[in-house]
């Protein structure tokens, strides 16, 4: 009896620690020539001869949920741009850096998008956007030119749409509900145990 509760206590810790992941690091397909990653996002889509700069190119690629999507930061090298920041070891074929949103974005915003352009001519693809998971305020970014010529890091943008989530501070999640649960069992194991004595 005691080696099943013990695996069930195991099992429920990794349920709780897995749970807690949401989304990734994502890979722009196809990557054969140039190949762009970002964390945390829940997708990506590539593009072929073109420059990801206006809420319209945007609202074509994710107007899925009928909100106009609005530029939020522009940025042509390391820096900051309104609520968009970026930081770089270098600005061209091999990039490697994070990147960061304001606070104040997700106050007014539900959903964001980062572009990032890598010039026209020689490769492919030019243009990628990735849908961020909300409410989420950095992560890493790569690029890398794999074959082909041009495709230096051009620009990256920062797009929001719909309305702020508001997530209720006093609701537990589901992996605090399981880490709750397996201490109240290893307590309540404990306390046999020293009774049995």
């Amino acid at each position: 009896m005691l080696k099943l509760l013990w695996k069930f206590l195991a099992l429920s810790l990794v349920y709780a620690c897995s749970s807690l992941a949401v989304a990734g690091e994502i890979t722009c397909m196809p990557n054969d020539q140039r190949v762009a990653t970002l964390s945390d996002a829940i997708e990506c889509k590539a593009l072929i001869s073109v420059n990801l700069n206006s809420s319209e190119q945007i609202d074509a690629l994710y107007d899925d949920l009928g909100d106009p999507w609005v530029k939020e930061g522009e940025l042509t090298g390391v820096g900051s741009n309104d609520l968009f920041t970026i930081t770089a070891d270098s600005w061209g074929i091999d990039v490697e850096g994070h990147w960061y949103i304001a606070d104040a974005f997700w106050q007014t915003y539900g959903r964001a998008v980062i572009t990032m352009h890598v010039g026209h001519g020689g490769g492919n693809p030019d243009a990628f956007a990735w849908l961020i998971t909300p409410g989420t305020h950095g992560g890493d970014f790569s690029y890398e030119r794999i074959a082909g010529t041009g495709g230096g890091l051009s620009n990256m943008f920062l797009f929001g749409s719909g309305d702020p989530v508001y997530i209720d501070p006093r609701v537990v999640s589901e992996s605090s509900i399981v880490f709750l649960l397996l201490i109240g069992l290893c307590s309540l194991v404990l306390s046999r145990r020293r009774s049995c004595v």
